[in-house]
């Protein structure tokens, strides 16, 4: 008898728990679905923006409605445009910042950290602190 009444409360709890799982999928379903919502209305706004520039530039619009992924290419009409990027990103030196020596603390349980700018603790591999 007592089996029996051990059996009946676990599968009692075990359906409690499930039931509890499925909501909270559920709920988290409808938040997404509002969230991708949300972000579909903002891509059709800039979609929209996008289009009266491209109006005002002469350009054709681009959007459509039946896309379901909004693209957006970029024809360089002339070649001196991007060699002149290119040679201005290669002639540039890249500028260093010197390091800043730090104090490396072990903690109670083997952790090696430092202290931050913002006086938090910033925790580093352990063989920092050899």
């Amino acid at each position: 008898m007592k089996r029996l009444t051990i059996i009946v409360l676990l599968l009692f709890i075990s359906y409690q728990c499930h039931s509890q799982s499925v909501e909270a999928s559920l709920y988290l379903r409808e938040e997404l679905i509002k969230q991708r919502d949300d972000l579909l209305q903002q891509v059709r706004e800039i979609q929209a923006r996008i289009d009266a520039i491209d109006l005002k530039l002469g350009n054709s619009k681009t959007s459509n409605t039946e896309k379901k992924y909004i693209t957006k290419s970029v024809n360089y009409n002339t070649q001196t445009n991007y060699s002149n990027a290119i040679k201005n990103t290669t002639t540039r030196k890249k500028q260093y910042r010197p390091k800043t020596t730090r104090t490396y603390y072990r903690g109670p349980r083997g952790g090696c950290y430092y202290i931050n700018s913002n006086g938090n603790k910033t925790y580093v591999a352990r063989s920092m602190c050899n």
